[in-house]
């Protein structure tokens, strides 16, 4: 007859049970989805699409919210916390986020797509300093090779299927920018004026003739002398169309159209008004270049 001690009967038993809990449970040894986080709509879209089913991806700016200036709430911070990876115009677009970086993941792994002093993304011959970059197939399709290349750092088993879906991404945008040179190609040499000056990407890349704008690209109001300007040319007839922004106030832009030019529909260059999703870029871009057409045609 053998006979146990109670530390020897548990250890017998643990040992004989362990081996069934592992195979009853094999997700134990497999890590999580990707936990990414994204600055702004166009963004989260550009990510979606890359990484598919096989991340998560957060974006922090509300619907209808100004990229420049927002507060976060508990439940984002704690967003930032858990993350895997930020991935995010950069500092400039949404200081908010630098400083909530900072002070919540400091070591949090990033992407940033722009520098103060010097493009992440090359500027394709568009204005210097302007960071809506993402208005731009040309700077998309970059902003696409460099999200792959960084989840496939963060996540090598999924490199296959990031790599594919960035392939797809890229013909995607290889068509969109066919698609808006055809809905603006007649629309050269007609001069306009946008609410914000973030346009300069898309307006060189599809050969626009942008005359002005109301605000610069941090949203600071255009001055007196500028104004003047500009209300100057719109009496001459010398501006076809302005085109105010949405959540911003039309004052300056029905100015403009009271000396002659046309008002045009609110521009929403980052999509807040748009359903979230893989589809947003590309939704976005070809409203922007609907809305222009619908004005500035004869």
């Amino acid at each position: 007859m053998l006979l146990y001690n109670a530390d020897d009967l548990i250890l017998e038993v643990l040992m004989r049970i362990l081996p069934l809990l592992f195979c009853l449970f094999p997700t134990f040894a497999l890590a999580g989805p990707l936990q990414i986080v994204t600055d702004i709509p166009p963004v989260h879209s550009l990510v979606s699409q890359v990484i598919g089913d096989r991340g998560d991806v957060t974006v922090l700016l509300d619907p209808n919210a100004d990229p420049h200036h927002f507060q976060l709430r508990p439940s984002q911070s704690r967003e930032i916390a858990r993350a895997d990876a930020l991935i995010w115009i950069g500092e400039d677009l949404t200081p908010w986020l630098a400083r909530a970086k900072d002070g919540i993941a400091a070591d949090l792994p990033s992407l940033t797509f722009f520098e103060s002093d010097e493009d992440a993304i090359d500027d394709h011959g568009a204005h210097e300093g302007d960071l809506h970059i993402w208005l731009s197939t040309q700077d998309a399709s970059d902003m696409i090779a460099a999200i792959t290349e960084r989840l496939n750092v963060l996540d090598p088993d999924g490199a296959d299927l990031y790599t594919a879906n960035a392939e797809i991404a890229l013909n995607d945008l290889t068509q969109l920018f066919e698609a808006i040179t055809e809905t603006l190609s007649s629309l050269s040499g007609i001069p306009f004026v946008v609410g914000h000056d973030g346009y300069s990407h898309f307006v060189a890349q599809f050969g626009l003739t942008q005359v002005g704008s109301l605000s610069d690209a941090h949203d600071s109001p255009a001055s007196a002398k500028h104004v003047s300007k500009l209300t100057r040319l719109a009496a001459a007839g010398d501006i076809t169309c302005v085109f105010p922004e949405v959540g911003e106030s039309d004052k300056l832009a029905s100015v403009l159209a009271d000396k002659g030019a046309r008002m045009g529909a609110a521009l929403d260059p980052v999509g807040v008004t748009l359903e979230l999703g893989p589809d947003l870029h590309k939704n976005l871009l070809l409203q922007l270049a609907n809305d222009m057409r619908s004005c500035l045609s004869p």
